[in-house]
């Protein structure tokens, strides 16, 4: 169980327990955070554990992860893949607004990594704008290391 999913329970079950005294309140807080990290533990596992796309067979993946692409307060809704050319969002959710997306990084203008108050720890958005200023922005665990690695894999596409 991810401790990040229970931590906000804890904190409002503490505060619960702090406005009313009463340990059956703070206690059913707790159960239902619990119940909530588990159940979402379980999803995000399944989100990882999905077979590779079709698409993707004969493409090198650099790193993957569980992302969405609404914000640092959603939880995820599919797989962020880093390839050799670009990224490839795929979401697992029916009511995701994009279903699938792949931007080339060599077409990527600017990637601009956006910390700070989140849902889960270390869960940050990363915001692309391409040459016709479409902008995309997923949400990553960890957006340092994508940034780095998006960079790298800039780096070695320009001196080709």
């Amino acid at each position: 169980m991810r401790l990040d999913l229970w931590m906000p329970f804890l904190f409002i079950s503490a505060l619960v327990f702090g406005f009313t005294m009463n340990h059956a309140y703070a206690l059913a807080v707790l159960g239902v955070g619990l119940a909530f990290a588990l159940y979402k533990a379980r999803d995000i596992g399944q989100i990882i554990k999905q077979t590779i796309p079709v698409e993707l067979i004969n493409k090198t993946i650099i790193a993957y992860g569980p992302a969405n692409t609404a914000s640092r307060f959603s939880l995820p809704t599919g797989v962020l893949y880093l390839l050799s050319d670009g990224l490839y969002f795929k979401s697992f959710d029916s009511h995701e607004d994009i279903s699938f997306i792949h931007i080339e990084i060599s077409f990527t203008e600017t990637a601009v990594l956006h910390k700070g108050l989140s849902l889960f720890a270390n869960w940050h958005e990363i915001e692309m704008n391409n040459g016709m200023n479409e902008r995309f922005t997923f949400t990553v665990q960890n957006g340092g290391e994508w940034m780095l690695l998006m960079k790298m894999l800039r780096t070695d596409i320009m001196k080709r």
